[in-house]
């Protein structure tokens, strides 16, 4: 069974809890576009009847994913937003799809938002959401929120919130094009985080197996100047999964996570890398060789490509630049304004080679007045993929 996207219809994955020795695992990312402008301003939407919520809880519910990474989703400290979203939207029926539990679930803070107190984009000025050490108006926006029916071990997850860009061997470090000269000051070096907003490293339980969740959003390579500083840090943020996965461990030996642990993930570890990674393999504005690097990655499996026949519809319809694209339409994930961008593929669910694939795909639906508030609740298409994992082999 092949469960590919075909119209609407969806073959639902087969849940972890089952008995059998066999089991299908659903693993999915979806950039919710949970976000708002101020502190707390998403709890108390999501007490009442928040309709964006409600169209993100019902796409959730379609796909019906057992594990699954939500990007752009406020964090705050007491998870107070995720136990909300979980407990009135998702354990909720919507209109016609039916509710859906994750027991286990796994928020930190987020770069996003923290202010450095240092003029970052060179504006005179140190308060704008630029001067953060990731883009955002209030600690937490665009956060990352994970929820999961598998166990997740806890004592094992390693966070990288806080590396260092300047630690990263060769960094891509902004300069000026023009002198060559550190558009970064020496004292801005000292500080800066190489993670927009972070690379959590989580161990999933499937029996007395480990799977390992890598899940990072990395900065969108544009809204900077010809030095190209996000599209530098986006480029070296996909580069440090390419390296913590490396089967050279010299190549993630310069990693350091925020317990104080050193190095990368182990050669025979099982992972999966998933998230928007703000980078398409052929158009866009990302840097050359940016997704390539996990693509073509030693380890990693990327023959599988989930599609939509919506995408490639909405390529047609969409038109603009859209029609000056050299990728498969069938292939995008996110649907961005058209005039200057177009659709592109930036969310992405990358096994490890070795992990037996059953499927895959992007959730976009029919463009009618029935489905046009749940395309409008984010920009973004749920995107995922199915494995069949033997829980009982060591």
């Amino acid at each position: 069974m092949v469960p590919l996207l075909l119209g609407l219809f969806i073959l639902p994955a087969v849940d972890p809890a089952e008995s059998g020795q066999w089991r299908k695992i659903r693993i999915a990312t979806f950039n919710t576009s949970l976000h708002r402008d101020s502190p707390g301003k998403l709890i108390t939407d999501l007490q009442q009847d928040d309709p964006q919520a409600r169209q993100i809880a019902t796409i959730i519910q379609t796909v019906r994913p057992d594990v699954i990474l939500l990007n752009e989703f406020d964090f705050d400290p007491a998870n107070k937003a995720a136990d909300l979203f979980r407990q009135n939207y998702l354990a909720v029926n919507q209109e016609e799809t039916n509710a859906i539990q994750y027991p286990h679930v796994f928020a930190r803070p987020v770069n996003t938002g923290v202010p450095t107190g240092l003029d970052l984009d060179d504006n005179q000025r140190i308060d704008d959401p630029a001067d953060a050490f990731g883009f955002g108006r209030h600690p937490g926006q665009y956060g990352m929120l994970v929820l999961s029916k598998l166990p997740i071990d806890t004592q094992r997850v390693r966070t990288f919130q806080k590396f260092l860009w300047r630690e990263m061997p060769n960094a891509l470090l902004p300069t000026f094009p023009s002198s060559q000269q550190s558009f970064y000051t020496e004292e801005a070096l000292q500080i800066l985080r190489l993670s927009s907003k972070s690379h959590w490293d989580l161990p999933l339980r499937i029996g007395n197996q480990s799977l390992h969740f890598l899940v990072c959003h990395p900065t969108p390579p544009v809204f900077d100047g010809p030095e190209d500083r996000n599209g530098r840090r986006n480029f070296d943020e996909i580069r440090l999964w390419a390296d913590y996965v490396h089967p050279d461990s010299q190549r993630s030996a310069y990693l350091r996570d925020d317990q104080g642990g050193a190095g990368g993930l182990a050669s025979d570890a099982k992972f999966v890398i998933a998230g928007d990674l703000n980078a398409d393999p052929v158009d866009g504005a990302s840097r050359k060789g940016s997704i390539e690097q996990l693509l073509y990655h030693p380890r990693v499996n990327a023959t599988l490509v989930p599609v939509s026949q919506q995408g490639q519809k909405q390529s047609q319809i969409q038109g603009a630049a859209n029609h000056e694209h050299r990728g498969n339409p069938a292939h995008d994930t996110a649907d961005f304004p058209d005039r200057h961008t177009g659709n592109l593929r930036v969310d992405y669910v990358l096994p490890s080679k070795g992990l037996q694939i059953r499927g895959g795909g992007v959730y976009w639906p029919k463009q009618d007045n029935k489905n046009r508030t749940m395309l409008d609740a984010s920009d973004h298409r749920l995107v995922w993929i199915d494995l069949q994992l033997n829980p009982s082999q060591d």
